[in-house]
This record gives structure tokens, C-alpha cells and sequence, in this order.
């Protein structure tokens, strides 16, 4: 008697919804990455059992505001390390192993305090811990859910001496919205790096097609001029909230001046008259810092004249004298002052305006002139206002110059012209979650002469490797996108195409990857970074500079 073959029981309608519901899951886990990543206090998951008694429970999990607390990259994040490697002592140690008991013991909660020890230079932050056993439905413990923050170390020993004076007070907690700012900026300067890459790519290549229509490239590349300025904004976003200032450059203001004014002018019924001296000075000052200055202030004056109206945006030398001025220190300096002939601010309101509570419209927030002063101030200069209600109002920032002279006469910064593309031959596997840039580095990468496979998560770019590789084929190139949805993030996803293959050539792409941390991708196994939004040309140059190093024996 002849048996049949074993059939699936299963309906190819099972099966759709079963790879449907996958799908959803994955976008329901990066939903929760991201919005975990948005949490000002510390979230770390941990296994509910010990394998290695020196280490303590493993971490599974962590956002971004617990691996900044802890010194880590928040890409990486603290994920293999144990509990006892993120507290500072054995006594430390030995209170979070009880606490994490206690909480099993109680029903599901306990608290207490210990130092989490940096895994950088700096030294331990004395924080609460806050921790949660998670257990399913059948009271089986699932691991432990902790929140970590840091605590007010002058409320801890008032217990047992004097009460904390009102200033230090306030300085603590400065400092520790500071910190909740960055693991939120970390968040919002991925989210907008991903919306500006697609345009950045496709836009970038685009001028390149059009030089033989001059007016039309040049219309193109003021839009990507902006996006340059927008680029490295996100940038100082993350590095101005958690890091030391960047160093202050020569910087030609007559030149960023013209560029950032018809930038932020464009659409508006207002007119913009921008004049500077001749032979003006160099500034000594963040030219990214500056634009954003530029541009909420004429913007500023712009929605001040709603029915338009003529401003001015003027650049000229200036000398403090040997006794100073304020804050300002005698010598040469430049002076930008933006005019408008708007609705005016009160006398009242004049003393107000560098406070981040206070603003008159009905839907501003009060910190865009906040940012100005704080931007000001870090580049050792000073912002002034005075105005006439009705009449008009006249901003005036003056900076420190910087030795030399001089300013260019076109419109466009020459370092705002789109990378040149470069061609090539080889195989390049692009892994990244966003439709719409993969889509673009696909169609500009094929233009330039390679072969292009692509996927959206890490599991299936260590499937894909793994076939090229056995066949003898494997990719040149490797595009790594570190923040995946659902599943494996890109730094595991590479570490399994390194174990695989110790030669693969992987590169870094990410929106949130700053100069500071990139030796750290590149210890890693990664053959280089390319941060986004990439341009076209960057996209290319790098492809073709890492395909034809290391050959392959």
C-alpha cells in the first residue's frame, strides 16, 4: 500500500495572513523602538535568569536615553552587556540583585538607588532604579522591565543635612533636562534625516542632468542648498545638546548672508533688501548656528508684515572700542541688523523676548528667539532689538571677526554644488527600511553601472549575503542601515555577515552616526560611514571607494 506524501495543513489564506500578521508585528516593534527612544528616563529589559553569575542578568534591551546615560553609543546601545557592568561596585551590585528579587517577591515592583557607572571616562551617576518583573498569564517570570534616572544628589543627603539651596537646585535640574533633551534630539534627527534623504539623493543627481539649463540648476540648487543647511542643522542638534561645541571657523558672512536671506524669504509677499560694505570682515563664528540665526529672524520679520512690506538685512564692520561694550570685548567685530517695517513689540514685551516662556503668537513656542540669543552667546557675541510699535523693528547681532577680509559675489556657496557621481562596476546589497531612499540609491547606483540587490530588514540581508556567498559571488559593497524595523538592528545584522564572511565590506549608513562615535562603527568590522541624507555623488564615491579596496585573494 502506498502512502501519499505529507501535505501542510496549512491554506495558502493561513499563510498570507500569518506573513501579514509578521509584517504587522515588525512595524508594531519599530513603532515601540521609536517611541521608547522618545522616553526621557532610562528603559532597559533584562533576562529573568542569571547564565553568568559575574556579569548578572543580561540586557535584551535599551533606548536611547540609557545608553547616553550610561556613555554608549545609543546605535549600539547596552544590549549583551550584564547588570552588574552598568553599576559601579559590588555593594551597588548586590542592591540592584535584591531589588530585582524584591520586585518578584512584592508582586511586581521595587525601587532603590545605585551608581551607574559610565562606560566612558566620566564617573558614576547616582540614579533610581525603578524596576518592573514582567510575568505572563500563568505567573511565569518573563524578564524585568527598569527605568533608570538620575537623582537629585543634594535631595539625597538632605536627609541628613542642610536643605539644598534653590540655586543648585535649579542647576540640577537644568542639567538633567539637558540630558532628556539630547536622547529626545537623537530621536527627532534620525526621524528628519530619513525624510530628507530621498529628496537629497534624487535632487542631487538631478542638477547634474540639467547644467545645460543654467537658470534652471541654479533655481535647483539654492532648494539644495537649503538641504544642505537643513542636513547639517540635524547634525548640530545632537552635537549642541550632548557634546562640547564645535570650534568657531572664519566664517564669510556676506556670502551666507545672501544665500540664507532668499532662501528664507521665498514664497513671502515681503521684499528683502540685503546690502554689506565692501571689504567686509570675516566672522569668527558656527556658520550653521548663524543661518538658523539668519533665518528665524528674517522669517521673524516676515510674519510681522502679513500684509508684506520692504525689510532689511545689512552686513558692516564694527569696532568696540577699549572700553568695551557689555559683553563684547574691544576690537573689530561685524554687525548684522535685520529691519523690518512690521507691527512693532510693546515696551512691555521688549524684555521679554530672550525668555523661552514668552511669545505673542498663538501658536509659537518661545524658544525660536531663545535659541538665537544661546547661539549668539556661544560664539562670544551679542543680540540686541529695538523697535517702535506700528513702525518697525531692527534686530542687531554683532560677532567677533576673525583676521582677513573679503566676500563672494554669486549667490550660491561654491561648497553647495552637488557632489560630482562617480561610476563603477561590482554588486552592491543596499539593507534599509525606508522605501523611498532604498528605491532612490537603487535607481542612481544602477545608473552608474552596478548591480543592485535590496531588502528592508536584517534577517533577510543575512539570507541574501549568505546564497551570494556560496555561490562565490558576494556582494562588494554592503549599505547597512543601522536602525532596521522589527528584528535584528544593522549593528547585529552586520556582526552575523562578518562571522559568515570576515571580509564582507560593510558600510555604515545612519542619520544619527556624528564624527565622535564613528571609530566605534569602524572597530566594529564596518569599512566605513556614510551618513544621511547622502548625496547622490557621496552615495557613488563611497561605493566606488570601498568596492575597489581589499581585493579579494
Amino acid at each position: 500500500m502506498t502512502s501519499s506524501p505529507p501535505t501542510s495543513s496549512a491554506t495558502p489564506a493561513a499563510l498570507a495572513g500569518l506573513e501579514q500578521g509578521m509584517e504587522q508585528l515588525k512595524i508594531a516593534n519599530y513603532y515601540l523602538r521609536v517611541a521608547l527612544d522618545q522616553v526621557t528616563d532610562g528603559v532597559v529589559i533584562v533576562e529573568s535568569e542569571t547564565t553568568d553569575p559575574k556579569s548578572g542578568p543580561k540586557v535584551l534591551f535599551s533606548n536611547a536615553a540609557a545608553a547616553m546615560l550610561a556613555g554608549a553609543d545609543p546605535e549600539a546601545g547596552l544590549r549583551g552587556l550584564g547588570l552588574n557592568d552598568l553599576v559601579a561596585g559590588d555593594r551597588d551590585a548586590t542592591t540592584l540583585l535584591q531589588s530585582l528579587r524584591l520586585a518578584v517577591e512584592n508582586g511586581g515592583c521595587h525601587e532603590c538607588e545605585c551608581q551607574l557607572q559610565s562606560l566612558r571616562t566620566q564617573g558614576p551617576t547616582p540614579c533610581k532604579w525603578r524596576v518592573r518583573a514582567v510575568f505572563n498569564s500563568m505567573r511565569k517570570l518573563l524578564n524585568f522591565t527598569i527605568l533608570i534616572s538620575p537623582v537629585n544628589t543634594a535631595c539625597s543627603v538632605a536627609k541628613t543635612e542642610t536643605k539644598p539651596a534653590a540655586d543648585d537646585l535649579d542647576a540640577q535640574s537644568e542639567q538633567l533636562r539637558k540630558e532628556n533633551l539630547a536622547a529626545l534630539a537623537q530621536g527627532i534627527a534620525h526621524d528628519v534625516n530619513n525624510l530628507l534623504g530621498p529628496v537629497t539623493v534624487r535632487l542631487s543627481a538631478l542638477i547634474q542632468q540639467v547644467q545645460e539649463h543654467p537658470a534652471l540648476a541654479q533655481e535647483l540648487q539654492l532648494v539644495f542648498a537649503g538641504l544642505k543647511r537643513a542636513k547639517q542643522f540635524t547634525s548640530q542638534v545632537v552635537t549642541a545638546s550632548k557634546a562640547k561645541p564645535r570650534k568657531h571657523e572664519p566664517t564669510d558672512i556676506a556670502a551666507l548672508m545672501r544665500d540664507t536671506v532668499e532662501f528664507a524669504g521665498a514664497g513671502s509677499n515681503g521684499h528683502v533688501c540685503v546690502r554689506s560694505d565692501d571689504n567686509f570682515r570675516l566672522a569668527l563664528a558656527d556658520p550653521v548656528k548663524l543661518s538658523q540665526v539668519l533665518q528665524n529672524l528674517v522669517m521673524n520679520g516676515i510674519q510681522a508684515m502679513p500684509h508684506g512690506g520692504y525689510m532689511d538685512v545689512e552686513a558692516h564692520n564694527h569696532l568696540v572700542g577699549v572700553a568695551g561694550d557689555g559683553t563684547l570685548k574691544p576690537g573689530p567685530h561685524v554687525r548684522l541688523i535685520v529691519r523690518d517695517r512690521g507691527c512693532g513689540i510693546t515696551r512691555e514685551n521688549l524684555d521679554r523676548l530672550f525668555r523661552e516662556s514668552f511669545t505673542t503668537k498663538p501658536d509659537g513656542n518661545g524658544i525660536g528667539l531663545t535659541t538665537c540669543k544661546r547661539f549668539i552667546d556661544e560664539m562670544g557675541g551679542d543680540i540686541r532689538v529695538t523697535s517702535a510699535p506700528n513702525i518697525s523693528t531692527e534686530f542687531s547681532v554683532t560677532l567677533p571677526a576673525a583676521e582677513g577680509s573679503g566676500s563672494t559675489k554669486t549667490l550660491i556657496p561654491a561648497d553647495s554644488a552637488p557632489v560630482p557621481l562617480k561610476h563603477g562596476k561590482g554588486t552592491v546589497l543596499i539593507v534599509d527600511d525606508e522605501d523611498d531612499l532604498r528605491k532612490v540609491a537603487h535607481m542612481i547606483l544602477l545608473r552608474c553601472g552596478y548591480e543592485v540587490v535590496q531588502c528592508d530588514n536584517g534577517q533577510d540581508a543575512v539570507k541574501i549575503y549568505q546564497s551570494l556567498f556560496r555561490t562565490g559571488t558576494p556582494p562588494d559593497v554592503v549599505l547597512m542601515d543601522l536602525t532596521l524595523r522589527g528584528g535584528m538592528n544593522g549593528t547585529e545584522t552586520a556582526a552575523e555577515i562578518l562571522h559568515l564572511d570576515p571580509e564582507a565590506r560593510i558600510v555604515c549608513t545612519s542619520g544619527s552616526v556624528t564624527q565622535e562615535v564613528q571609530m566605534i562603527f569602524l572597530e566594529r568590522g564596518f569599512v566605513g560611514v556614510l551618513p544621511k541624507p547622502y548625496e547622490a555623488g557621496e552615495l557613488t564615491q563611497t561605493v566606488h571607494r570601498v568596492a575597489t579596496m581589499m581585493k579579494r585573494n
